[in-house]
């Protein structure tokens, strides 16, 4: 038998590359508390991403149009992100929990939601119909184990290495009517970064850079603002027209409730 080629549409190395930050960066904007969060402080993950970072940072163009919250993709670099990870658990759940505690956190949001343009709950809720499609189109289900939102960048970022996997595999497989579905699966990526991640990351990092001038999440912060830039470059996405602030919802008018507690759905 004959090995199988790759897809001629598919670079590897950087595929890989990118699976693994955006699985690394899943991970390391999860809750501490939670099990996921554990990959980010994987020795093992880590020295593969500080590679896949090194990587991705030297194939970056060098001029490439950048918005506020934005920084030179050249500059992208993992390393002050895994020393912080050096800290005990303890003091990093600390930190989470003063930026992200609450319902949602107001100094910077982690919920691609919280930005949309329109403060209608009817706009935001055909936002999240269509992250949900996405994963559905995809065969994606919530975690019940460790349930969140489905706009929480997190969620968002762990869709993105799945796709990026699922390019990978057809990528490499043998029947050729498999290996046309990588261009699909490239594809829905674009649309999905686009739609749902290039947008509103670079404005969340400069919260949380605000949010958190030194420390681990400052050091997230800044691999944001340098990962967003270069994922454009490599889907070939133009910089969003400006940068966008979280929005206060519009609350309805009337309020039901059941029971006395939990509003009717």
């Amino acid at each position: 038998m004959q090995p199988s080629t790759l897809h001629p549409t598919v670079d590897e190395a950087q595929a890989v590359a990118r699976g693994h930050v955006y699985s690394f960066l899943a991970a390391a904007l999860a809750d501490p508390a939670r099990e996921h969060f554990a990959l980010a402080r994987n020795r093992k993950m880590q020295t593969v991403v500080l590679a896949a970072a090194d990587l991705l940072a030297s194939e970056a163009p060098e001029n490439i149009a950048l918005v506020p919250g934005e920084q030179s993709p050249r500059q992208l670099d993992l390393l002050p992100v895994v020393e912080e990870l050096s800290e005990p658990r303890e003091e990093l759940a600390r930190g989470h929990q003063e930026i992200f505690g609450l319902l949602v956190g107001k100094a910077a949001p982690p919920y691609e939601t919280e930005y949309c343009r329109s403060a209608l709950t009817f706009y935001r809720t055909q936002e999240l119909a269509d992250i949900a499609g996405f994963y559905r189109a995809f065969g994606l289900e919530q975690d019940r184990a460790e349930p969140e939102r489905q706009d929480h960048i997190s969620v968002e970022l762990e869709f993105m290495a799945h796709l990026i996997e699922r390019e990978l595999a057809a990528a490499v497989a043998e029947e050729p009517a498999l290996q046309e579905k990588a261009p699909l699966c490239r594809d829905a990526q674009k649309k999905f970064f686009e739609a749902h991640l290039a947008w509103w990351v670079p404005a969340f990092a400069e919260l949380l850079r605000r949010a958190s001038p030194r420390g681990f999440y400052s050091a997230l912060a800044d691999v944001f603002a340098r990962f967003i830039p270069c994922e454009r470059a490599i889907l070939g996405i133009a910089p969003a027209r400006d940068l966008v602030a979280p929005q206060q919802p519009e609350k309805p008018a009337v309020e039901k409730f059941c029971c006395g507690a939990m509003p009717c759905e």
